[in-house]
């Protein structure tokens, strides 16, 4: 505006010309500004454009990931569900199996012993691992030596149970089942006694004549037998109950004898059927 009143107020013409070159100087930097302004506006119109649609399209990776999370935990509910069905029907199964092993492991008939090993071999191996390594030679080649007789080469050792053995049979049922208590509670099973010798025979029987066998016909000195500690000498302590519901499947029983109803209950000895 200064320029153009310069321009109509000028004295001569060669101060009117410099005028109209200002005028002119500015109204092409005015078009440039203008022309920067649209440029910048496009680009603007051109940015939001693509903000709002990356943000369309990250809305719909949202809800398609939600979508996505609520189907697998829907998934995961049912395999929860299922899995705990399976559970269930494996857990009484296996209280069936358990049970009817255990009447049969108890029995001195025969006939009950041969369908007891029957019942094993339909297991196909299911009711115990053997965990003893396969070259150990503990307890293999041993003669039929006497009642409280036994060599420490007829013996193998007991898991988490140092100093104590049975038999070689004995112990791979016990050490597949003291693994499987260990799975279960976090310890494995607790052991007092095991295998004795005929001078511990005597010596038991000294201390406690009417509570244990005549020496010479313990199955603890043929390495049969176990007494344990932990909660199992509790007939009502979860120990005792896990013992009852998944020794058979290992070949350890409870002797009637020892029963809460039997001639000397003891909730601590156990046995197992070689």
């Amino acid at each position: 505006m200064a320029a153009i009143l310069g321009t109509l107020t000028a004295p001569s013409a060669n101060q009117n010309t410099d005028s109209m070159g200002t005028v002119q100087y500015l109204m092409d930097g005015r078009a440039r500004v203008f022309d920067r302004l649209r440029s910048l506006r496009s680009a603007q119109v051109t940015t939001s454009t693509r903000a709002e649609a990356g943000s369309q399209r990250a809305a719909a990776a949202a809800k398609k990931a939600t979508e996505a999370k609520s189907a697998l935990d829907a998934v995961i509910v049912e395999q929860r569900t299922a899995l705990n069905g399976f559970q269930a029907a494996e857990a009484a199964q296996v209280g069936q199996v358990a049970g009817l092993r255990a009447t049969l492991l108890r029995s001195e008939d025969a006939a009950a012993r041969a369908a007891d090993k029957r019942l094993a071999q339909a297991l196909a191996g299911q009711d115990f691992t053997l965990l003893l390594d396969g070259s150990s030679n503990c307890g293999l080649g041993s003669a039929n030596y006497p009642n409280g007789r036994l060599p420490a080469s007829a013996l193998c050792p007991l898991y988490a149970a140092p100093g104590e053995s049975l038999t070689r049979d004995a112990s791979m049922a016990f050490n597949a089942m003291s693994n499987a208590y260990q799975r279960q509670s976090g310890s494995a099973l607790c052991v007092t006694d095991s295998y004795r010798s005929y001078a511990e025979q005597v010596l038991v029987k000294l201390q406690s004549p009417k509570m244990t066998a005549t020496p010479g016909r313990s199955q603890h000195g043929l390495g049969l037998a176990v007494d344990f500690c932990g909660g199992v000498e509790n007939f009502a302590g979860p120990a005792h109950l896990w013992m009852q519901r998944n020794a058979p499947l290992y070949g350890w029983f409870h002797p009637a004898w020892a029963e809460p109803t039997g001639g000397t209950p003891e909730p601590w000895h156990w046995e197992f059927a070689s």
